[in-house]
């Protein structure tokens, strides 16, 4: 070593000093994921009942998911909610806007006029009757979704009843609110000019109305000659579809009040399946309530002809009726009845705070990982807000850019 002459000390320094300096680059593109200062959160995708553990494990930061799983977490202590679907822009896109709607396949609604209108007019005085009795709606709600025991959680058990409370409280039921504009231009702002759609053309109210001249007796449905067996699916996790848990569950009264009614064939089921739409006594259709697990799923089976429709979330419907889906919305369910959720500890309490943790995150090389379902209207919701925002959504566990819609 003492003979090495100094040309050599210079070529064994500079080779040091590139291969350090190789490994500093590798490593930190590891755990850089913005590119030119652009702040990133990584997008999980997992099932909304597996949301809260995952928060109170550590392994995500935040998830973005439909009610009851929302009040869940915020009476287990489990994690605290940071904003409502109206609290995320862009400014107004959510506010007194559709969260969940009916829709049914454009051919039921040609072949099966007066049957579809049956459905409609449930619906809307399923809804009446939601808000008329709040507390058996959430009695009826508890038993469909949770069923009799109580809710285990990581940190105790919960009432069914104290949950579908607080749930309630973040949702509105309403027959009339406007479906969401989902197209989307630069920077997130709405241009539903240039995204070429918008929701006009995808509603059927013709429906509507001949729902609500059966609803006020103006005029008399007809059945069919030939009953038809319908297939309508339903996300049975959500307390959004709560005035269809009450039609079927409290069918008595609509039979009594409106002369038709969907009864339950298993009178002592908590979630059935299997209906008959009577009116007036008469078998109109035999309707099967489908469980499912997302919006987008629903509406790709509804596309496939395998459902006739369905209670679903607006933006998953739209998306695929613009491109093709043989379907049509036919009235608002609710509006709100989502949230986003964060730590108990974590230091953000509204959504301007949220941003800017994320930012500050992601500055750090430690982006935020927010969960929701995909395909859902939730992914919907917070990819559009964080658009707005400017910021990058990264699949987790790639590089890949999701970028919007």
């Amino acid at each position: 070593m003492k003979g090495l002459k100094p040309i050599f000390w210079l070529i064994i320094v500079v080779s040091v000093l590139l291969i350090l300096l190789f490994l500093l680059l590798h490593f930190s593109s590891l755990f850089t994921v913005q590119d030119d200062d652009k702040p990133s959160v990584y997008l999980l995708y997992a099932s909304a009942g597996s949301m809260p553990q995952l928060l109170n494990t550590n392994q995500i930061d935040s998830f973005m998911i439909w009610e009851p799983v929302v009040a869940n977490a915020q009476l287990s202590g489990i994690g605290k909610m940071i904003a409502t679907p109206a609290d995320l822009p862009p400014p107004g896109k959510w506010e007194n806007t559709a969260s969940c709607i009916l829709v049914l396949r454009n051919d039921v609604i040609t072949q099966y006029p007066d049957t579809s209108a049956l459905l409609s007019a449930l619906t809307i005085a399923a809804i009446n009757r939601t808000n008329e009795d709040p507390e058996l709606a959430e009695e009826i709600t508890a038993d469909w979704v949770f069923g009799n025991n109580s809710i285990l959680t990581p940190k105790g058990s919960l009432d069914p009843n104290d949950v579908e409370n607080l749930s309630f409280s973040n949702m509105v039921f309403t027959a009339y609110a406007k479906p969401p504009e989902s197209g989307l231009g630069t920077n997130g702002q709405e241009e539903m000019v240039s995204s070429g759609y918008n929701t006009v053309g995808m509603i059927n109210s013709g429906v509507v109305l001949r729902g609500e001249q059966f609803l006020n007796g103006s005029a008399v449905p007809q059945v069919p000659g030939d009953i038809p067996t319908l297939n309508i699916g339903y996300l049975p996790s959500s307390d959004n579809f709560a005035p269809l848990y009450v039609m079927a569950r409290d069918s008595p009264y609509f039979c009594e009040e409106y002369g038709f009614c969907l009864v339950p064939d298993d009178q002592d089921a908590t979630r059935p399946v299997q209906c008959t739409l009577f009116v007036h006594g008469e078998p109109a259709a035999y309707i099967n309530l489908i469980p499912a697990q997302s919006g987008g799923g629903i509406m790709t089976t509804i596309g496939q002809n395998a459902l006739e429709g369905a209670y679903v979330g607006s933006v998953p419907a739209e998306l695929q009726i613009v491109l093709g889906n043989p379907a049509s919305i036919i009235q608002s369910i609710n509006t709100g009845g989502s949230g986003l959720v964060v730590g108990t500890t974590t230091p953000v309490g509204d959504w301007k705070n949220f941003i800017n943790w994320v930012k500050l995150r992601s500055a750090k090389g430690k982006p935020v990982v927010i969960a929701t379902v995909q395909s859902s209207i939730q992914e919907n919701m917070i990819r559009s807000a964080l658009a707005y925002e400017n910021i990058t959504v990264i699949l987790y566990g790639t590089d890949f850019e999701t970028g919007y819609p």
